[in-house]
């Protein structure tokens, strides 16, 4: 079952085989929704502007965190936050319109409190597709932060998001925009990057390396859409959110911080990114390239960098191997979850543009590797970022996928 929306200038529909009124080209489609936890397997958007936020805790105006020890409280209060920086006048964007959730918990004993919450606020036709990881947060006392992707309630709005006046907000964390537009056209994914410097110097290094590499493709810093940095330790955190300030001249994109657990002499940090690519791209053949800057090596399990030429963005919530219990048994049955998704959605493996894998153990993490090949085309593997975590969301679970597609 699938479930389409329009914008407010059309009526709303639930399709089930129907076919849609004429009307603005904005379309949200629904794979799998859920009541119960108030999320869909997969959310389907055509080519139109996005709202990518930053990372938003459970804060209040002041800066001071909301409900102590209480998920339920804190997630409301996320929501909250979210639903105030979807809806300032340079976004126009609301909560309804949110296409993905990407939610980060303290200990997984939360996630099915946050889930709750979540069915509360998603009652309507659409539902976001989710996805959950489990680690330290960049604030003591947080149980639980997001960010969101939303359509963008303006048809043309623009570039990038203007932040709130007052710098005391917790959306406006010393000098990080708490929301950029991602402009209708070409999207570039570029996969993490690392550095084995100090966790300072790795920091300005990996984002060097990245704006080189955007260089390479035509675009540039202000092209940035939204950076996701992997870092250990999250005691660390506002070191590595002023580097990040200082190398954007204090305006810097909307950022993530996820905690991972990469032990010396590994890289302290790692750093991918989404930007707005520059160029025309609609006459392309394929709706997705996948391309080597140089001064990077090509993998047969992930590609440097994915750039979406056209067609509708495929979001899907993170997928768990539910019946299997070893890391192998969870890592196939995930793969063949994704793929009758994919397949729904109008979409196949050689047409995923983005991947992110949580993996709570190095089991998981070497079997991730060596069945990945058995489902990918390594010519046309995603771009990708792979990082072990404390846990995954799910108690007992060793591995989860979260995915970007394009349809063909």
């Amino acid at each position: 079952m699938s479930i389409s929306i329009r914008r407010a200038s059309v009526v709303w529909l639930v399709c089930f085989g129907l076919t849609t009124l004429s009307g603005p080209a904005e379309v949200l489609r629904c794979l799998e929704p859920d009541a119960a936890t108030g999320t869909s397997a997969a959310v389907i958007v055509d080519d139109v502007p996005l709202v990518h936020t930053a990372q938003l805790l459970p804060l209040d105006p002041h800066g001071k965190l909301v409900g102590e020890g209480d998920v339920a409280k804190q997630a409301d209060q996320v929501l909250a936050n979210l639903a105030q920086v979807l809806n300032f006048k340079a976004v126009e964007s609301a909560l309804a319109d949110i296409i993905k959730l990407n939610v980060y918990l303290a200990e997984p004993e939360a996630l099915p409190k946050v889930q709750r919450v979540l069915s509360r606020q998603f009652t309507g036709p659409i539902k976001p597709a989710v996805s959950f990881v489990v680690g330290a947060l960049p604030e003591p006392g947080a149980l639980v932060a997001m960010d969101a992707v939303a359509a963008a309630g303006r048809p043309t709005p623009p570039r990038p998001a203007k932040r709130p006046k007052d710098s005391s907000s917790p959306y406006f964390r010393a000098g990080i925009s708490h929301a950029t537009f991602l402009p209708a056209g070409p999207k570039l994914y570029i996969s993490g990057m690392a550095d084995t410097n100090d966790l300072a110097q790795a920091t300005r290094k990996t984002l060097e390396k990245l704006v080189a590499a955007l260089d390479h493709l035509g675009a540039g810093k202000s092209n940035i859409i939204q950076l996701k940095a992997f870092l250990q330790p999250m005691s660390q955190v506002a070191l590595v959110r002023q580097e990040i300030v200082n190398f954007f001249n204090g305006n810097a994109p909307p950022t993530v911080f996820v905690e991972w657990i990469s032990p010396s002499p590994n890289p302290p940090i790692e750093i991918e990114l989404i930007a707005n690519a520059k160029g025309d791209f609609s006459k392309e053949a394929d709706s997705v390239t996948f391309l080597t800057p140089p001064g990077t090596t090509a993998s047969k399990v992930f590609s440097r960098v994915a750039r979406v030429n056209h067609g509708q963005l495929i979001y899907v919530s993170g997928l768990y191997g539910r019946q299997s219990q070893d890391a192998a048994g969870q890592i196939r049955e995930i793969f063949h979850s994704l793929d009758g998704i994919l397949k729904q959605g109008g979409s196949d493996f050689e047409h995923l543009v983005k991947a992110t894998y949580y993996v709570s153990d190095n089991d998981a993490s070497n079997k991730l590797n060596d069945i990945r090949p058995e489902f990918f085309n390594p010519n046309r593997p995603p771009a990708a970022s792979k990082a072990k975590v404390k846990g995954v969301g799910l108690p007992g679970k060793s591995v989860t996928l979260d995915m970007i597609a394009v349809t063909k």
